[in-house]
């Protein structure tokens, strides 16, 4: 005789998740408003990323062939194919990243769910033996993963978080948007040092980009902070510090590394 489908509404802080089951109680795992902001926020961090190492990136190379040559077009060329390469790049790593995490935590999902049915006794007493460092009495723990052993969608959930800390929906796959954020972000931080080369000289564009970049990574580290809970403008200040040590390490290699390749050094600014 065939079971009969059922349903049940569980009210999780007063939202209610439909939940179905054939034959057992297999609830899924109720997602929140919550999580689901967080995780829109965590993804800030392909145009925080990018758009900072697009201007660190760019920032470096027009100064450092700015201040060997003054050639217009010699910067603009190279720094032009410093976005286009440095976006490409970004982009294709970012998604070979996150695809390269997906298949190590899923790999590691499916491992603990192959335990879970090949050695459920174990798996069961391991599981109580989480739920005791928790705080909770043997009757307690028992109690709780017997429970958990009727759903075993959310007792997989519970395993790897207390085993890994890794929640299962890490392991699901994602789409491309990732990929172009940080390819678009690091284009877009990357134009800004190079744009002040296409209206002005050398001598002065090498300094402009300079407080443009400056102004940008300002922006990015105030951004950055407030969604990390940080202070804004101390956090600022921090990417603006790392900012100016790209900018200075690049001119002095601009300046001086020519000289000792033969090549005369050019005086930037004067």
């Amino acid at each position: 005789m065939p079971t009969k489908r059922n349903s049940l509404a569980i009210d999780v802080d007063s939202r209610t998740v439909e939940v179905g089951s054939d034959g057992r109680f297999a609830p899924r795992i109720p997602d929140t408003p919550e999580r689901q902001r967080l995780e829109r926020q965590r993804r800030i961090r392909e145009v925080v990323f990018g758009a900072q190492d697009g201007v660190l990136t760019t920032l470096g190379i027009v100064t450092g062939i700015g201040s060997a040559t003054t050639d217009k077009t010699t910067i603009l060329l190279t720094g032009f194919l410093a976005l286009l390469v440095g976006a490409i790049s970004m982009g294709v790593g970012e998604f070979l990243g996150n695809k390269t995490e997906r298949e190590v935590v899923q790999n590691t999902i499916d491992f603990e769910q192959q335990e879970m049915l090949d050695q459920p006794e174990a798996e069961f007493a391991e599981q109580v033996a989480y739920y005791r460092m928790k705080g909770f009495t043997d009757t307690e723990a028992q109690t709780i993963v017997e429970r958990l052993a009727k759903n075993p969608d959310i007792w997989l959930h519970e395993m790897v978080r207390d085993e890994f800390g890794i929640d299962v929906r890490e392991g699901q796959a994602a789409g491309p948007g990732s990929a172009f954020g940080m390819a678009g972000s690091f284009a877009l931080g990357a134009a800004v040092p190079i744009l002040p080369h296409v209206f002005t000289s050398a001598n002065v564009a090498v300094w402009l980009s300079l407080v443009l970049a400056t102004g940008l990574l300002f922006s990015i580290g105030v951004l950055a902070g407030r969604l990390g809970g940080r202070n804004p403008i101390v956090k600022g200040c921090e990417i603006v510090v790392f900012g100016a040590v790209v900018f200075a390490l690049s001119y002095l290699a601009g300046h001086y590394i020519p000289a000792l390749l033969g090549h005369p050094a050019v005086s930037v600014g004067g």
